[in-house]
């Protein structure tokens, strides 16, 4: 495939509107000049995209390929030809010194293996940076694991303390302490820490020993409430009976008889009184007085008297226990169950006499309804709290609430003994039970505290497992990329040869170490390389890259942008040899140069290989070798690049500085000029100009403009005109201030013609020689071009 024109470049870098207008197709040999600055590494960055098959980073691009239209989004998928470029950014990618080694320093050589070894060096920084990470997560996951271990230990110890005097808790340490963390942990709703009194409870529950039992008072089972319920009910019920009216009308009377009815109950015949014979019919009429239904409520109501009166005893004695024979836990409430007890005692005992009066009263009189409200207040004894409630005002001043509180009391007292015996007799579990809760409220405490050092050790050993499995890979990708590099490491001893080649000398010198080399300057190691040395060991490798196989080089296109820098005459003429003899089979080739020598050595070489030999190029006629050069014209005051045949002066002549001297002397004889464009290139033009005649006329003061300029013969004021002008309007980018333009304008043909004179003063014999035969009106008629092309 062949590069047949760059089309079209709109807005790509410094060509803003180029298009391929009247000029020669590329040939087999093309050689494009142009200074620094005037768009030879855009050019040159374009063939490498189409190497890479990637598009332009700017711009509309068009290319016309064997006929074919290809524009820059085809880069990447579009059928091209295979290419190889090489420019400043192929050396800055083909010579890598490892960085922030140990000296002296190893080169990598190639643009595949540079730019491994770069990717090798970034990943060894970036595992340094994950292994510094690495160290400190460990130091830190160590530091808050200690302290989360150290925290479980000490609370593991606070517990243990605490719950002592169970087997189970003598030997609790910091793993049992974790487990009952993690419990906690799974649980979604957690339980209430405990009550202070009700962890004091518990705590004195365990510092104790099991205590005796204790009887149950005697007043455990009365139910005053049903006592008082059951006489009620007695007192609303009558006897019927064939009653006698005296002895109904006669109570006290109607007792005596009936009493002395149980004495003759065995067959007695005579009155134990008067010892009178008993008259059967007073008997029988007395019996039937004195029936079943009358001796059973008498029975009843007996029995309800000793109920009362064994209350009565039961209150007088009060068979409290001793208040220490009490688990310490329940001695707060005993003393006030017993206060109340004592308080309404009094109260109680009143309550049950008048209890007793009322079953008296009904003894006497059975056949007579009688009301319990009569004798005390109507007190509801049959809640489910056992406790009392007051359904009216105490009668006779008997407070039916105070009795109620004594009876609770009491009611207390035989809880809290029960209660007493039931914790003697489960001790164990209970002080088991005792310690559970307790564990269970300790770790609530310190709960909180412990998720929060959990989390930092875990959140910690996350991130070091996650580190540490981050580098592996990276080593893994080193060793591998390394291996690659030494598959491809080019043999020292050719490289040594080619270099020799390459400069005409064995100054620079190739010893493998590692995956690269150590470049050794004489016989010492290069710790520093100077840009022209890079930039011929990454031409020396470019060239071998042309014989690699994934290359054809008889079907391919070869771009070489300045590819000399810094190398005297000799050296230059060695390079130029060697790349013509490693080029020579190439289907197409391109070579784009600043620099004048270069230059002529490859415009000879194209002028024979194209079939010119001496004759002047002439576009249309040539087929096979093309010459061009960039020049610049001024757009929207701005700078604009475009590819033009070559200058009929530069392909002439054997030096550039014929050139410039010739455009100087032509600028110097301008009429008036009407347009920036017609003069913006001749500043630069003159100081090159300057330039090289001070290099060789005023040598010791190189690089300093103004103190060479002062050591010339000549008018003070030209010379300082010159100075002003050069210094002002060289080297400009873009079109700035109006008046500068017109400065500009104004000045370029007097500063010429001042510069002219300081040349023809200072070597009269050698401005003389420099005045070309050629008529000034050739110059004149190609224009601004001359001018633009050095912009």
């Amino acid at each position: 495939m062949t590069i047949q024109r760059i089309q079209k470049l709109q807005g790509y870098r410094i060509f803003r509107d180029f298009r391929w207008d009247g000029l020669p197709d590329f040939g087999r040999y093309n050689l494009i000049y142009g200074w620094n600055g005037a768009g030879k590494t855009s050019i040159s960055t374009l063939f490498r995209s189409l190497q890479q098959k990637t598009p332009p980073d700017s711009g509309v691009v068009e290319f016309v390929i064997d006929g074919n239209v290809v524009t820059g989004a085809d880069f990447t998928s579009g059928k091209l030809p295979a290419v190889r470029v090489f420019n400043r950014d192929f050396v800055d990618r083909s010579v890598f010194e490892m960085p922030g080694q140990a000296l002296p320093p190893v080169f990598y050589l190639g643009e595949d293996s540079a730019e491994k070894q770069k990717r090798i060096s970034e990943l060894q920084a970036k595992r340094d940076e994950l292994s510094a990470q690495l160290l400190t997560l460990e130091k830190d996951t160590k530091a808050a694991t200690d302290e989360l271990n150290a925290f479980c230990t000490s609370q593991a110890r606070s517990i243990r303390n605490l719950l002592l005097g169970d087997p189970r808790y003598n030997n609790y340490e910091a793993p049992r302490f974790k487990e009952l963390m993690q419990k906690l942990k799974s649980v979604d709703e957690k339980p209430a820490q405990l009550e202070t009194s009700e962890r004091k409870r518990l705590e004195e529950a365990l510092a104790g020993k099991p205590m005796p039992a204790l009887p149950v008072p005697s007043f455990a089972s009365i139910r005053l409430g049903e006592l008082t319920s059951a006489i009620g009910t007695e007192l609303g019920k009558t006897v019927v009976a064939s009653t006698i009216q005296e002895l109904v009308d006669a109570p006290e009377v109607a007792s005596w008889v009936e009493r002395g009815m149980r004495l003759h109950e065995h067959g007695e015949a005579h009155c134990h009184f008067c010892k009178q014979e008993l008259d059967p019919a007073r008997v029988a009429a007395l019996e039937a007085h004195f029936n079943d239904h009358f001796k059973a409520q008498q029975q009843r109501l007996g029995a309800l008297l000793s109920s009362v009166e064994s209350l009565r005893e039961k209150a007088r004695t009060r068979e409290i226990p001793e208040r220490s024979a009490l688990y310490p836990h329940l001695r707060d409430e005993f003393d006030e169950a017993v206060g109340n007890l004592k308080a309404q005692s009094l109260l109680i005992e009143m309550f049950l006499n008048r209890l007793k009066d009322a079953i008296l009263a009904k003894t006497s009189d059975p056949f007579s309804r009688l009301e319990i409200k009569d004798y005390v207040s109507v007190v509801d004894f049959e809640s489910d709290s056992a406790l009392v409630k007051l359904v009216e005002i105490a009668i006779n001043g008997l407070n039916a609430m105070g009795i109620a509180l004594g009876m609770a009391g009491a009611d207390a007292i035989v809880r809290l003994v029960e209660l007493h015996n039931e914790y003697t007799e489960n001790f164990q579990n209970s002080a088991s039970a005792a310690r559970a809760q307790l564990e269970i409220d300790d770790g609530l405490k310190v709960f909180p505290e412990w998720s929060d050092r959990d989390k930092m050790a875990s959140d910690l050993a996350i991130s070091h497992g996650n580190v540490q499995r981050s580098i592996e890979p990276i080593g893994i990708d080193i060793v591998r990329l390394q291996r690659e590099i030494r598959q491809h490491l080019k043999p020292a001893e050719e490289l040594n040869r080619e270099m020799v080649a390459y400069l005409g000398r064995d100054e620079l010198r190739f010893e493998p170490k590692d995956s690269g080399y150590t470049v050794m300057r004489g016989n010492n190691p290069a710790m520093h390389l100077s840009d022209g040395e890079r930039t011929a060991i990454a031409f020396i490798y470019f060239l071998k890259t042309l014989r690699d196989a994934d290359f054809d080089i008889k079907n391919g296109v070869v771009v070489i942008d300045d590819p000399v820098s810094s190398l005297d005459a000799n050296s230059l003429y060695c390079a130029f040899g060697y790349m013509k003899d490693r080029t020579r089979d190439a289907k197409q080739i391109f070579v784009l140069t600043h620099n004048f020598g270069f230059f002529r050595q490859v415009k000879n070489w194209f002028n024979y290989a194209g079939g010119l030999r001496d004759r002047p190029y002439d576009p249309e006629k040539s087929k096979s070798a093309h010459f061009y050069m960039l020049a610049m014209r001024i757009s929207d005051s701005q700078r604009s690049a475009y590819l033009r045949t070559l200058d009929p002066l530069l392909h002439e002549y054997e030096s550039e500085y014929h050139y410039l001297f010739r455009c100087v002397k032509a600028g110097a004889e301008l009429a008036a000029p009407t347009s920036l464009a017609e003069v913006y290139g001749l500043p630069n033009i003159a100081r090159r100009l300057l330039e090289s005649f001070l290099a060789f006329r005023v040598p010791g003061r190189a690089g300093n403009l103004a103190q060479q300029l002062e050591a010339l013969e000549g008018d003070p004021a030209a010379k300082a005109r010159i100075i002003r002008f050069l210094h002002t309007n060289s080297h400009m980018e873009q079109i700035s201030e109006p008046e500068h333009d017109l400065s500009v304008l104004s000045e370029a043909p007097a500063v010429l013609t001042d510069l002219l004179a300081l040349l023809r003063a200072n070597d009269k014999q050698h401005f003389t020689v420099r005045l070309l035969p050629r008529p000034l009106e050739h110059l004149q008629a190609d224009g601004a071009a001359f001018f633009e092309s050095v912009s």
